[in-house]
Order: structure tokens, then sequence, then C-alpha cells
């Protein structure tokens, strides 16, 4: 019986030894080979040193674990000067933007940013200057077989921000009756504080961006062929930028109603009407094209015409006159607040609808209107009230008037401009 036991013992003794052997040879062939690609990239730029590490690499699928480490130096990489409002990070296949945080701070320690690379996506730099930044890089176990080294890379930069605004145009050129977009990009400036812009085309209000502002110019229809300069002040510092105009083709028709307005019905449009022309906020309502108010109309009298009155010449059309089927709904072209909702002498009954960034649709001579309460929100495609046989419908600008079908053809107009690589606010 002591033999089968001192046997079995010497057994036992040995499959330990044997198994000791074995996973000690499987911890061992894990080493620092085995670690992870670290060549993450920060700003077009690839971050191959770290200056420390904590890994730990499975063994056997994750039987055991084997510890590798690094203590961070104090040494940081000198990047190149980014010059750009954001910085792309892109990470080493396996690493995850939730495991992967990043420290910003100013060279006078003010933490500027603190959180993970999916935060970091939305992030913009204050201002221009030197920085330090602190990349954790990894991923954390997910408990998923087989398992996965889990850990992270520890990198310290420095670098310099040198951001200068820049100025364009969504075309260099436009027909009259079109809008285009004034985009003022890179501006740092913690205040945000909005930029003026000069044009004797018309006024300009600026909508914030993720990496700067954007505005929106009229070319009006009797906007003069030619070379326009469009220049725009943040600050002390001026950007210009030239617009061509070019001119455009407007037909003539006779006048859709010439019964002569009294000067009291002048007086009562130009006290409500004109008043709303300098009434705006950088807050822009619509998104995407705008509908047409009456669904079915066709158009009487198209925008920009050379009007006549039995013969003579009476003007232009700075709006659309539109003949309507019976009874039908008019509706909002856009989302947007109600600025004037009521019946003018001149105009009948008359609807503003402000879109925002000094857009603003009026429609003018409704059968009938809905319930209106000025300052209510309205969205595209609200009931405004009822056509009469014929609806008037002006889009201005400030003071200057736009071809409002342009505007129901969407994209191609500055009006529905998108910044490449930059957000709307």
């Amino acid at each position: 019986m002591k033999r089968v036991f001192l046997w079995l013992l010497m057994v036992l003794v040995f499959t330990a030894l044997l198994l000791g052997g074995a996973l000690g040879y499987f911890y061992l062939s894990v080493d620092g080979d085995d670690l992870p690609d670290a060549g993450v990239t920060f700003a077009g730029q690839t971050l191959s040193e770290p200056a420390g590490y904590h890994w730990e690499l499975p063994v056997l699928g994750g039987l055991l674990w084997r510890q590798f480490d690094l203590s961070p130096s104090l040494a940081s990489l000198e990047l190149e000067e980014i010059t750009a409002p954001t910085a792309a990070l892109e990470l080493t296949e396996g690493m995850t933007e939730a495991d992967t945080t990043l420290s910003l701070r100013t060279a006078g320690g003010l933490t500027v940013f603190e959180g993970t690379a999916a935060e970091w996506k939305s992030f913009t730099f204050p201002r221009n200057g030197e920085y330090e930044l602190t990349l954790r890089a990894g991923r954390m176990s997910t408990g998923q077989k087989p398992a996965r080294a889990q850990g992270y890379y520890q990198y310290q930069c420095r670098f310099v921000v040198n951001v200068q605004p820049t100025l364009r145009l969504s075309a260099d050129q436009a027909a009259q009756g079109q809008v285009v977009a004034v985009y003022l990009s890179g501006v740092l400036d913690e205040s945000r504080q909005a930029p003026t812009a000069a044009c004797e085309l018309g006024p300009v209000w600026f909508r914030p961006t993720k990496n700067g502002w954007l505005g929106y110019l009229p070319v009006a229809y009797n906007a003069e062929a030619g070379d326009w300069p469009v220049t725009v002040t943040l600050g002390d510092a001026s950007y210009t930028a030239t617009l061509s105009v070019r001119g455009a083709e407007f037909p003539t028709t006779t006048l859709s109603d010439s019964t002569p307005a009294t000067e009291a019905d002048n007086e009562e449009f130009r006290r409500v009407i004109w008043s709303l022309y300098g009434q705006g906020t950088n807050q822009a309502y619509w998104s995407g094209a705008f509908r047409w108010p009456v669904e079915g109309a066709s158009i009487f009298q198209p925008y920009g015409a050379y009007l006549t009155d039995e013969g003579s010449a009476a003007g232009r059309s700075a709006n659309l006159t539109l003949l309507c089927p019976t009874a039908a709904a008019v509706v909002s072209p856009a989302a947007g607040q109600v600025a004037y909702a009521g019946s003018l002498g001149l105009t009948g009954n008359t609807v503003v609808i402000d879109h925002g960034c000094g857009v603003k649709s009026y429609l003018f001579g409704l059968e009938s209107l809905a319930q209106l309460t000025s300052g209510s929100q309205v969205e595209a495609g609200q009931t405004l009230g009822l056509a009469g046989r014929k609806l008037i419908w002006e889009v201005r600008i400030g003071n200057k008037s736009v071809d409002p079908a342009a505007l129901t053809r969407g994209g191609s107009d500055g009006l529905f401009y998108r910044p490449a690589g930059d957000e709307l606010m």
C-alpha cells in the first residue's frame, strides 16, 4: 500500500512539473514582440514612440496573463505645427475610442480638454499657441474569447497650433436672383464674437459653425453684372473675396394688378414690412429645399420680370405671383417663426415667416389666415391660411430679394451650402 502511495505521489509530482514546465514555456514565449502596434496617428503625424505603457497579454487564451510595464518618461514628442482647427486621431487596429483618453493643456497648465477619443471628435482648439498632450490609447477587456491584449500606450506630445482664418465663397460666380454662402473658417476665438461683412450687394447674417461662421449674401435681380468685393471683418483683421455676378434673362409681363395704391396704404406697408428687413438672428431654422407655398400652383408672374402697364414700363418684379387652385392651403415654405400675420391695405392678408439669418418669406394676398401668433414657431408645410386666385411669394435676405423658385431646387443655391469638414451649429 505504501508503494502504491509513493507511486501516485511521484506521478503527481511529475505531472505538476510537466504542466508547470509547459505553462512556463508558454508564459515565457509571450514577450515584448507580441505587444500591439504602437503607431497611432494624431493630426496626420504618426506617434510611434510611446513614453510608457501597461499591457497584459493572454497566455493560453487567457488562462494566464503576462504583464508588461514601462513607466512613462518625462520626454515629449515634438510635433509639427498644426494649422487646422481640429486634430484627427486615428487608432491602430484593436484600440477603441471608449478606452482611449486624452488630456490637453496649454503651456501655462490650463486644461482645455479631458475625455475620450469619441469626445475628442467634436473638440476645436480654443486659441492659437503651445499645447501639451497626454494620450492613453488602448483597449480594455471585453470578456470575449479568445482573450486579447488589454492595456494602453501613453504618449506625451508638445505642439503649436497656428490657425489663420480663411474666407471663401460657395461659388465664385452667381446669377442675379441667387444666394451665395460666405464662409469664414479657422476661427478659434473663444469669445465667438460674430464677424461682420461689407458688400454693396446686400447684408449678411452669420451663423456659427464648429470651425467658424457661415453667412448668406443675396444677389438681387437688379444687381449689376461684374466683380463685387466681399469683405469680412473679425476683430482687427479683415478678409476679402470677390464674387462675379452675371446677368440672367428675365421675361416681360403685364402687371398682375394695376390698381393704384393710396399713400396711406404705402405708408402702412413701409411701417410694418420694411421694419422687418433689419430684424434677424444668427440662428437658421430651415433645412433642405424650400416648399412651394401652394401645391399645384403655377407661376403667373416670374421673379425679376420686367413689368409693363398698358404697354409702358412699370418696374421689375421682386417676387413670384402664383395662380392657385380653388380653396388651396397656403403653407410655410420652410421652418421658421411668424414675424407678422395680419391684413394690410396694400397686400391684403399677409404672413411673414422668419427663417433665420435674415431670410424671410413674405406671403401676400391670402384669402384667409389661420390662427397665427407673432413669434410662434412653424414647421415646413404648416398651414398658414387659404389662398385666393393669386398669391404673391417674396423671399428677402434683409432688404434684398432673391428668386424663391431657386430655393425650391435645393442644393445648388448657397442657402444650402454645407462646408466640407465642418458642422453647422
